[in-house]
């Protein structure tokens, strides 16, 4: 006879392996269906859930995954998100643009916030009320949909970027700076209105919540650059990270992700902000991902995913209604955010085909959605019904990202914007902003005419 406590650890256990297995499973498909492996492991999840083994197999499922592992789930994924979000925030730096060139991306990113949640807004009022839990007021529930449709999913843009070696380009130094930007809108949105959920007043929730925020978030950029920079600059030259080094950053976001939770805004903004607040070391960012990401990635992500598709019942949450609002959404958040990458790069001259591209690399709201859906659900903001359509958004938004991207960027394409990149002379003017024409390949956005030249050979 097994005790309660060696039970729960049996049963999280298997529940774990399954997960990782259907996450490496659909992972692996995922590329040979045209689509980042990030995708697969977000259909992975949801296939664990009541959509299809607990549709297929109820007893079992019901088995593996009762209520006790599911909270044993939920701290596993909660921890290893503040992780994640710690690595995002360590790993974005400036794409170091000059002259008006570097408002670009601000301005892509404000208005790819502003925009859909406007419009997103007005369609939650509009057809999406019958959602809303009655405890929740009408301003919270419709604010939190308009910026979760907001939301651009910056940890994947950044690794689809790297995989196609599009980092070191012009359009993928503004499709990273935009999106870091809009992640970094959203969270402190997110941070809003969670304190306004939490706290029924936005006068409240200013005082108890938000302005500690902003103290806690000052001082940690103030603190940590002291306390690490120097450790950084030994990591780089040595090129390791030591034992030491790596566990005082596992305190420091573990105590960052414990501050923010007392405050009210949630783990995962800690350890956002401690990984955003480090010195910004050239090469340390790199050692940091090689040492943490491939375990986080491997063992945490995929356990958020379940726990994301555990609470996602597409055959119990999608009727006609919910179909009919699902729409909806799914149109708007599209539209808005292609509106707002139209409306910018298109006066900044941009090619018809890198605006489309960065229209639909702007969309994809891959995992940052569901990290933003799941925290609305555990301070019942949202029911179960509304998170099931937003999670299909999140699929169907970064499962679109990709094949648009494509409509333009063929691999000769992206070989001549790397080229031309490596062929910017330094002193090329800086505000100049000629864009490019439709089909030039080798002119990245916001070249002037000395850089054309250059770029021409």
């Amino acid at each position: 006879m097994h005790s309660a406590s060696m039970q729960l650890l049996m049963f999280a256990t298997a529940a774990i392996i399954i997960i990782i297995i259907a996450a490496q499973i659909c992972g692996h498909m995922a590329p040979k269906l045209g689509q980042p492996v990030v995708v697969g492991e977000m259909v992975a999840g949801v296939l664990l859930g009541p959509s299809a083994l607990g549709y297929a197999l109820p007893e079992f499922s019901a088995f593996i995954f009762n209520a006790e592992v599911k909270k044993t789930l939920y701290v596993i994924a909660m921890s290893g998100l503040g992780l994640y979000m710690f690595l995002v925030g360590a790993e974005h730096e400036s794409s170091g643009q000059k002259g008006r060139r570097r408002y670009l991306p601000i301005i892509l990113s404000i208005l790819g916030i502003v925009l859909p949640t406007a419009m997103g807004s007005a369609a939650t009022i509009a057809i999406a009320q019958q959602f809303k839990p009655g405890n929740v007021g009408m301003d919270v529930y419709v604010l939190f949909v308009g910026v979760g449709l907001s939301v651009t999913a910056f940890p994947m843009l950044a690794r689809f970027l790297q995989e196609r070696n599009m980092m070191k380009t012009m359009f993928g130094a503004t499709a990273i700076e935009a999106a870091a930007i809009d992640d970094a809108m959203a969270w402190c949105g997110l941070a809003l209105i969670s304190a306004m959920a939490v706290h029924g007043s936005m006068v409240v929730a200013l005082y108890q919540t938000v302005i500690p925020a902003i103290f806690f978030a000052a001082g940690v950029f103030w603190l940590l650059p002291k306390i690490f920079r120097r450790a950084f600059d030994k990591a780089v030259a040595s090129g390791t990270i030591s034992d030491k080094l790596l566990g005082g950053l596992l305190i420091t976001v573990f105590v960052c992700s414990l501050i923010s939770d007392y405050i009210g805004i949630y783990s995962v903004f800690g350890g956002f902000i401690a990984g955003a607040a480090l010195p910004k070391v050239p090469g340390f960012s790199k050692l940091l991902q090689d040492r943490l990401l491939q375990t986080v990635k491997c063992l945490f992500l995929p356990v958020f995913f379940a726990y994301s598709g555990l609470n996602t019942d597409v055959f119990g949450s999608f009727n006609s209604q919910t179909l009919w609002v699902f729409g909806v959404l799914l149109g708007v958040a599209v539209v808005s955010k292609a509106l707002s990458a139209v409306t910018v790069l298109r006066a900044y001259r941009w090619s018809w085909g890198e605006t489309v591209a960065m229209a639909g690399l702007m969309n994809a709201r891959g995992l940052m959605i569901l990290v933003y859906i799941n925290i609305g659900l555990a301070l019942g903001i949202i029911h179960t019904e509304m998170f099931s359509i937003m999670v299909m958004i999140a699929i169907m938004t970064t499962a679109l990202a990709k094949p648009i991207y494509r409509i333009y960027f063929s691999d000769s394409r992206e070989a001549a914007q790397r080229a031309a990149w490596r062929r910017q002379a330094p002193t090329a003017p800086a505000s100049t902003d000629v864009g490019t024409k439709e089909g030039d390949a080798l002119l990245p956005p916001g070249f002037g005419d000395e850089g054309a030249a250059i770029a021409k050979g």
